[in-house]
């Protein structure tokens, strides 16, 4: 970021006022950006930052992604029994009467530091905000998210301010679905999709968020193996992403940074299935795009919920924004072979369409050969072991038997005297104690990552190895709840939805 350019930011308390006033272990509670907040303020990181006005987004505004029928069901919603019953005809949403004012302040602060932005009056920013969004497109609210406020302030950039293409950068561990269909090959934008996918076994069980994505702006980083850690998102940003990103030439970018694809965040990396990025590798991707685009780098908080790690992450990201200094990302030998996979499958997809994958192909292929090795082809089938689960989930939705409380078990993780939980913030100031400040390296590049992308004969049997204990987690999870008629699992009852199904074809 350039040096006189303010750091903008978005934070208010009436985002606070949302909350699950019927289940009181949701991981997605108002704490968060409280604490993220006075994280900032402590490392010193918003002085003479620009703190944006915070303000209620108006009907205009939402309609930009957003049908009037949703925005009238939500306001109608005053009491919690509403919101409950509201809530299950949804995939893993709750609500509290005061929910859309929050989700309000979050669009309509987010809105305007994009215009002060525009405007030059700031250069990054970083909109600390709660709900999140990135799940919820037109008419359907989902997992956590209400409005979806990246794919509203894209659609506010070109068609209020006339700007000609947006770049969004999801990295979530989740899936950004609700971005993707809100955005769908409008070619305005170019939406980048890093999320776990374990060949479907995750949700939201589709397989259009796989590699091949039939969608002209989309370009997905499914993630089939767990603990990809910094220096292996960092490979992907430099071989297939950013090469499309500067042949796509935006004029914003927009990164849904969400924190709990973090190594340790207690939604699942306690069960060694998550993601692994070290806080610091979001300040590196903050700043790779602030070096590429500067001043035009503009992200919002999407999820992250183990709070030694999200507050950590945020500051790193912050970090990044700002251009100050970060520790050093640690080179690896080789990377997760899984990675590797995807980002030849991705190049192999996408240089039909994008004359920088084909030119990065290209490369990949003439080192292949360099080495005596044979030119990479994508696997003849693709898996995917999603479709069952999808479909009853579509069920439970039509049914309106969606459970709305209990979703997630993890009370000796979330408890601050429990060993998974000591554990994990053990792990999280065990890296940072190895920060290293002293010494610049400036060795990350395109080479650092080319001469790691060799798929050799054995490479098709490690993926397939290092993807199996994730997959088979998530994929075994649904089977047993499915196969068995007392079970609740997420937003399944089979007991409810077997009842309701006998009812129907009595």
């Amino acid at each position: 970021m350039a040096e006189n350019a303010k750091f903008g930011y978005v934070y208010d308390e009436g985002m606070l006022l949302h909350r699950c006033n019927y289940d009181s272990t949701m991981l997605e509670c108002p704490q968060r950006i409280q604490i993220i907040y006075e994280r900032l303020l402590r490392d010193g990181l918003l002085i003479d930052a620009q703190k944006i006005q915070s303000r209620k987004a108006e009907d205009w505004e939402l309609l930009l992604n957003h049908p009037q029928e949703l925005i009238d069901s939500l306001e109608d919603l005053n009491l919690d029994e509403e919101c409950e019953e509201f809530c299950r005809g949804y995939e893993l949403l709750w609500l509290c009467p005061q929910s859309v004012d929050a989700a309000r302040i979050a669009v309509g602060s987010t809105i305007d530091m994009l215009k002060a932005n525009i405007n030059g009056l700031i250069g990054n920013g970083f909109a600390i905000i709660r709900p999140p969004g990135h799940h919820s497109y037109s008419n359907q609210p989902q997992a956590y998210c209400i409005f979806n406020t990246t794919a509203i302030v894209a659609k506010y950039a070109v068609e209020k301010l006339h700007l000609k293409r947006v770049l969004i950068i999801d990295i979530d561990y989740h899936c950004g679905n609700g971005t993707y269909q809100s955005l769908k090959n409008d070619n305005r934008f170019l939406f980048i999709n890093f999320h776990a996918y374990h060949y479907g076994a995750s949700w939201p069980f589709d397989s259009e968020y796989d590699y091949d994505s039939s969608a002209t702006n989309h370009i997905s980083i499914p993630l089939n193996a767990a603990m990809n850690n910094e220096f292996d998102y960092m490979a992907a940003l430099y071989i297939i992403v950013m090469p499309l990103a500067k042949e796509f030439a935006p004029e914003l970018v927009l990164i849904s940074a969400g924190f709990d694809a973090a190594y340790c965040d207690q939604i699942v990396e306690l069960d060694s299935f998550g993601q692994a990025i070290k806080a610091h590798g979001y300040g590196h991707i903050a700043r790779l795009l602030d070096e590429h685009w500067p001043n035009k780098v503009l992200a919002i908080l999407e999820g992250g919920y183990l709070p030694e790690s999200y507050a950590e992450c945020a500051s790193q990201l912050t970090r990044g924004l700002q251009g100050a200094s970060l520790p050093n990302i640690a080179h690896q030998k080789s990377l997760n072979t899984c990675m590797v996979e995807t980002i030849w499958s991705g190049l192999c997809h996408h240089s039909k369409r994008w004359e920088s994958a084909a030119v990065m192909l290209s490369r990949l292929q003439q080192q292949q050969m360099h080495n005596n090795l044979p030119i990479y082809a994508p696997p003849s089938e693709r898996v995917f072991v999603g479709r069952k689960f999808r479909l009853i989930w579509n069920r439970i939705k039509e049914f309106r038997v969606a459970r709305t409380r209990g979703w997630i078990q993890l009370e000796e993780a979330t408890a601050s005297n429990g060993s998974k939980y000591n554990d994990a913030v053990n792990r999280i100031n065990a890296y940072i104690m190895e920060y290293d400040y002293t010494s610049q390296r400036d060795d990350l590049n395109e080479e650092t990552f080319i001469k790691r992308m060799l798929w050799t004969p054995s490479s098709a049997s490690e993926a397939f190895l290092l993807s199996a204990p994730a997959t088979l987690y998530f994929y075994n999870a649904m089977e047993q709840c499915l196969n068995d008629d007392t079970s609740k699992y997420l937003i399944v009852d089979m007991a409810t939805l077997n009842g309701v199904q006998r009812n129907i074809s009595s």
